[in-house]
């Protein structure tokens, strides 16, 4: 009876006529327009609403049609042309699932007819009202709901520089992006991209710009892609969070660790498990807890709704327009039929598959339960997962961000912060690189890098700026060196020697400094000085010294040849001496030697030959030695006043006033531009100085006042610009160095850079003071709020005089034991004197070695003279005994051994008889050997 009246009512309607049958119908059809990116993402939807008829509850009717009208994203006519064309089969309502584009035109649309209009599309961003509310049922679509932690958690961790990349599961590109709206926070949007190269350029780009913290919002087909090209690039590590209608999440390709907050909704029993009966029921594939899908569950749960409050709806009919666009008035049946339905709509509170489904301030949504979930992925494989907190929707804030008790933030990782370093290698002692395959780095800037490093717990990565310097503008304002990676944000931290100036701060950021002020000086090769011990005899050439021992030696052997030989000497006449005062002098090669050589001294030669030749020769060694001496003297002085004449370089200004030694700074370093500066502004001077000189206009006052200033205007930077110009500048230290080292050249550079080539170079040294003084100190991008950590940790350093202990450990490890510079103004030093005291060693030394000769002499010639007068003893005591024998008395023996009475009777003055005609000598022979 229905499908006639249908066709009476298509025939009628053709005639202009509109007939509805107000009798019951044994089925109903409601029509699900749906934008196809949602069908595409959610592949279930259409065979749940084929299969709907398999769903049965008590009090739901279960004759309920459900067709499906796939819907272009922004072709919202060609939509409404196939719900026209389906409402001519008779509908009781409306579904749109489509977007905010096309959800307009069909909202329109419906109210016009008077149809039952239910909306699941987030329309509230675009502002309009429906043209008829009691006709409008609203569901409120399930990303709009699950958006809202992100919001929560940006809010709840204080996060900045945030990212949050998407893909069409949650429709952001059909809304205003206001996820973060009133959230003081910075972020970006970023579309993922199909083509890997176009992801690995937007991974690329959010790494440039320092994102932090990256939300991924898309479906677990789309976000583990991004997620795996981000793995593969080194040290991005972010904070990362995925947001999905999904409920699983794989990385397959993450072979780096990589810690990521998944957010999912949570399935509720008893719908869950309903449900879950029902997809394995009508899929032909297997459906488990991870097969969830949050849409593919709405939709199940509208229709559950709508068979309920069909059931509960009476006189309720399908209504046909053969020919909708025409219809221009609602029949009140109808229209109070739909109204009737939605109420009924409205009504009906279910236990959905996500949560209670009820209608509230307006809406019908999901009591979502969001969990929150760490999970750790490495080589493809879940190392890690646990719950960290849930979300649940509420009024206030701190009631819907729950973390577990031990969670803090959801934003801490195990991966510390990383940050890269550019530094410019080889300027010892701040920066060394060492010859090793992984190109490590040390030095004072390096060991406070690690100190800062553990300070702020980070890791770093140090690389070399591109054309190995720090960084200078060139006339186009175009920046080089390690300032242009900061400005081009390639690097996070550029360390070493940098010198704070008033240019680099208008682009760059700088710590506080780290080091003194340090200035430029002067590096010179160190003078040369002849140092000898015996530097006096260098004052009269070699022949001469032996010219002047010959003729020493000659006078003295003619001296001791003269008395010698001239009959009126001494030794010649000896007889003349009576005897008073001492012996008068014998002129021996010994004393003729003793003579000359004393001759020399302000002692004197002593007593002079007696004889009228020898004291001509005498004469004649007096004057040469005179002479001699003389001329000795006055050399020595000469000698030593000239090497006291030329004048050292001690300072820019001495530098600048003389011609014989060129010198330069190193090409491109912060000296050349000083220099180069401050030649251009003594040119500005002198430009405005004559400008004002020969402007006639000027008063005699004006002009008095101008004469103070006389001319030339100072142009002692120009002069040192010209010099350095035509000198060449060196390409690098090295070079600079080595031009230092072989010939006439002066380097100016850094007082560091010099202090060091002088401790490690013993034939370079420093002149002059420092001068253009300024500080050394870390450089950041501009507005990093790394200047402000790294400062506090600086200072704390500074504190702690731990960074006078690295001063004190790296410029002493390479230093060499250099001699000082000897400062001829202060007299002739031991090493070139020393010859002198030498001379007295000497003496001293040969005067003991006499010594010891002469006592050896002394106590050797005496024994010797003792031993032969024992000899000569025991001969004449043999010849003793047998003349005292023969006289008859006892020989020495016998009176030794047993004749002690003759010896007493002797004693005595009773001498023994002797027998006549013997001689009384042997007698007195005895007497005396006793």
């Amino acid at each position: 009876m229905a499908d006639g009246m249908i066709w009476l009512i298509k025939v009628l309607s053709c005639m202009g006529v509109l007939l509805i049958s107000f009798s019951k119908a044994d089925n109903y059809t409601v029509v699900f327009a749906i934008d196809e990116i949602v069908l595409k993402m959610n592949k279930n939807i259409q065979t749940i609403l084929k299969n709907s008829q398999l769903l049965t509850e008590a009090d739901a009717l279960s004759d309920v049609h459900f067709v499906t009208i796939v819907s272009d994203n922004n072709d919202s006519l060609t939509t409404l042309d196939k719900v026209s064309a389906k409402l001519e089969d008779g509908i009781i309502a409306l579904v749109d699932m489509t977007s905010p584009n096309v959800a307009s035109t069909l909202s329109s649309f419906a109210s016009t007819l008077g149809i039952s209009y239910v909306s699941v599309v987030d329309n509230s961003y675009y502002r309009y009202r429906p043209v008829d509310p009691s006709l409008n049922y609203n569901v409120e679509p399930t990303a709009t709901e699950m958006l809202r932690v992100i919001a929560d958690i940006v809010r709840d961790d204080e996060l900045n520089n945030v990212a949050i990349v998407y893909d069409e599961t949650f429709d952001i590109q059909n809304t205003p992006r206001r996820i973060l709206t009133n959230v003081p926070a910075q972020h970006l949007y970023v579309k993922m991209k199909d083509d890997l190269q176009e992801t690995q350029k937007q991974v690329e780009m959010l790494k440039r710009v320092e994102i932090a913290n990256i939300f991924i919002i898309g479906s677990r087909e789309n976000a583990p892609k991004f997620l795996e090209v981000a793995n593969g690039i080194d040290h991005f590590n972010v904070n990362w969070f995925f947001l999905t209608k999904d409920s699983k999440l794989t990385c397959l390709n993450c072979m780096n660790e990589v810690r990521v907050i998944v957010i999912t909704a949570t399935p509720q029993p008893p719908a869950k498990t309903q449900y879950d009966i029902f997809m394995n029921q009508i899929l032909t594939d297997s459906f488990n807890r991870d097969s969830f899908k949050t849409d593919e569950a709405l939709v199940y749960d509208i229709i559950r709704i709508f068979k309920k409050a069909i059931a509960n709806t009476t006189d309720l009919l399908p209504v046909a327009y053969p020919n909708s666009y025409n219809v221009t008035t609602k029949n009140d049946t109808l229209y109070r039929q739909s109204q009737a339905l939605v109420k009924s709509l409205r009504q009906v509170t279910i236990d959905g598959v996500y949560g209670p489904l009820d209608f509230e301030n307006g809406f019908t949504r999901y009591r979502f339960t969001l969990m929150i979930n760490q999970m750790k992925f490495k080589s493809g494989n879940v190392i890690d997962s646990k719950e960290v907190g849930n979300w649940t929707e509420a009024a206030e804030q701190k009631d819907r961000l729950k973390l577990a008790n031990d969670i803090k933030s959801l934003t801490r990782s195990d991966k510390k912060k990383f940050y890269k370093i550019v530094t410019v290698s080889d300027i010892p002692p701040f920066v060394y690189k060492l010859l090793s395959p992984n190109d490590t780095y040390k030095g004072y800037c390096i060991d406070l890098l690690n100190k800062i490093a553990e300070n702020m717990d980070f890791d770093f990565d140090i690389y070399e700026s591109p054309d190995n310097l720090y960084g200078s503008m060139d006339e186009n304002g175009h920046w080089n060196g390690a300032i242009k990676e900061l400005i081009d944000k390639k690097a996070d931290i550029a360390i070493g020697p940098i010198s704070v100036m008033a240019e680099r701060e208008n682009v760059i950021d700088f710590t506080v400094p780290y080091y003194d002020l340090v200035g430029l000086t002067i590096l010179m090769k160190k003078p040369e000085f002849d140092y000898s011990l015996v530097k006096f005899l260098s004052v009269l050439d070699t022949e001469v010294w032996f010219c002047i021992i010959g003729a020493f030696f000659l006078f003295s052997i003619l001296i001791c040849v003269f008395d010698k030989l001239s009959p009126f000497s001494y030794q010649n006449n000896t007889i003349d001496w009576n005897g008073e005062g001492s012996e008068p002098r014998v002129f021996t090669l010994k004393e003729g030697i003793w003579f000359c050589m004393m001759s020399l001294t302000p002692q004197g030669g002593g007593e002079t030959p007696r004889a009228l030749s020898g004291r001509l020769v005498a004469a004649t060694w007096w004057l040469f030695g005179f002479i001699i001496i003389a001329t000795y003297t006055a050399n020595l002085a000469a000698f030593l006043t000239v090497s006291r004449l030329e004048t050292p370089i001690e300072s820019l200004d001495d530098l600048s006033t003389q011609f014989k030694v060129k010198y330069a700074p190193m090409n491109g370093s912060n000296a050349l531009i000083y220099f180069n500066r401050m030649a251009d502004i003594e040119k500005k001077f002198y430009g405005i100085w004559k400008n004002m000189s020969l402007d006639d206009s000027l008063g005699a006052v004006e002009r008095a006042k101008l004469a103070v200033w006389d001319y030339p205007v100072s142009d002692k930077y120009t002069k040192l610009w010209e010099t350095m110009q035509e000198s060449v500048f060196p390409a690098d230290k090295e070079e600079a160095l080595q031009r230092v080292l072989t010939g006439e050249f002066a380097y100016i550079g850094d007082a560091t850079v010099n202090k060091y080539a002088t401790l490690t170079n013993c034939e370079v040294w420093e002149v002059g003071e420092e001068f253009s003084r300024k500080p050394y100190a870390l450089a950041v991008q501009e507005g990093s709020p790394l200047r402000s950590q790294l400062s506090n940790v600086i200072l704390q350093l500074i504190n702690q005089r731990e960074l006078e202990e690295l001063k004190t450990k790296w410029w002493h490890m390479d230093e060499l034991n250099c001699p000082d510079i000897e400062d001829e103004s202060d007299g002739i030093s031991i090493r070139n004197i020393g010859g002198v005291f030498l001379v007295i060693v000497i003496g001293s030394a040969l005067a003991l070695i006499t010594l010891v000769i002469e006592c050896y002499w002394y106590k050797y010639k005496p024994r010797q003279k003792k031993k032969l007068n024992v000899i000569t003893s025991k001969d004449e005591l043999a010849k003793s005994d047998s003349v005292a024998m023969a006289n008859g008395f006892p020989s020495t023996n016998q009176l030794m051994n047993g004749h002690n009475n003759d010896i007493e009777t002797i004693v005595n003055g009773k001498f023994p008889m002797v027998e006549e005609g013997h001689s009384n000598g042997g007698f007195i022979e005895l007497t005396e050997r006793l």
